[in-house]
């Protein structure tokens, strides 16, 4: 019985060898790549903030990003050397650990990701501290403008209260920017979640029970318009949603939310033949 050319075996290794090589290539820089797009993305988002909280919650997962960046990068690169390393036709043989070799440095290894888990624990309650558990929210924006919202869900539908307007909003709530909206959150029925993603806001909708949730949007681009009084008034559009599984009609439980102008805003109120609360004409900050 003939026995295999030692040379086609070394020729099928070497070739598996550099397949696996490319393989894990591919699965390491596919993943660093989509790790820099997620940063850049997140890092951009960061500096056009539109106002509180995201603009907390956005540096929060930078800096986050920057840690596992440190942490993770170094890991990922030791893989690459390793994978690089020994394939073909850079294997060699391992050698054997002495007793005790690179106990420091497995040290040094696991103090340093404790660290950056201690730093990231740290961070997120203070990121909390600042946006959903503030006691005083109006402390963290710089303006005295505030206005209530009431909200209630229910299936399947959005009802919203707004100070001095004199109807309830379903399909769409107007709002000032530069001003602090204070929302009261409850449900109707069952388990409802007022969500706009775009401004860091997810607040359960429970029965019973009034959950509360802040944002200020700094400014106004006038991507959009609302209708007023024979006007079209600039506004910035963004879109709420049910963030909890309420039922067969759960995708269909949006709304609109259109940001104007503090000025804008009293035009549309009045146009609503309401008023304007003074808690949202208040002189001060931005």
């Amino acid at each position: 019985m003939s026995g295999s050319d030692p040379a086609d075996d070394v020729a099928d290794d070497a070739s598996y060898g550099s397949l696996s090589a490319a393989f894990w290539a591919l699965v390491i820089f596919g993943g660093l790549a989509i790790g820099g797009w997620d940063f850049a993305h997140i890092y951009w988002n960061a500096l056009s903030s539109v106002g509180y909280p995201i603009d907390v919650i956005d540096n929060l997962k930078v800096t986050l990003l920057a840690l596992e960046a440190i942490g993770g990068g170094g890991t990922v690169a030791v893989i690459g050397y390793v994978v690089w390393r020994y394939a073909a036709p850079h294997r060699a043989a391992a050698r054997a650990l002495r007793p005790g070799e690179g106990k420091y440095t497995v040290t040094m290894w696991t103090i340093g990701v404790l660290l950056l888990m201690t730093m990231s624990i740290f961070m997120g309650a203070s990121a909390l501290a600042q946006t959903d558990e503030a006691a005083h929210p109006i402390q963290q924006v710089d303006t005295n403008r505030q206005l209530h919202v009431e909200v209630v869900g229910s299936q399947w539908v959005w009802r919203m209260d707004a100070d001095g307007v004199p109807y309830t909003q379903s399909e769409r709530l107007v709002v000032p920017s530069k001003t602090l909206v204070n929302l009261d959150v409850t449900s109707a029925d069952v388990i409802h979640s007022f969500a706009i993603q775009e401004l860091g806001i997810k607040k359960d909708a429970i029965p019973g029970q009034v959950n509360h949730a802040s944002f200020m949007v700094d400014g106004v681009s006038g991507e959009t318009t609302v209708a007023a009084g024979g006007q079209q008034l600039p506004a910035d559009v963004y879109q709420i949603n049910c963030a909890e599984l309420c039922g067969k009609g759960h995708s269909k439980m949006v709304a609109k939310l259109y940001v104007v102008s503090p000025e804008d805003y009293a035009t549309w109120v009045h146009a609503q033949n309401g008023t304007v609360p003074d808690s949202a004409t208040a002189e001060g900050g931005s």
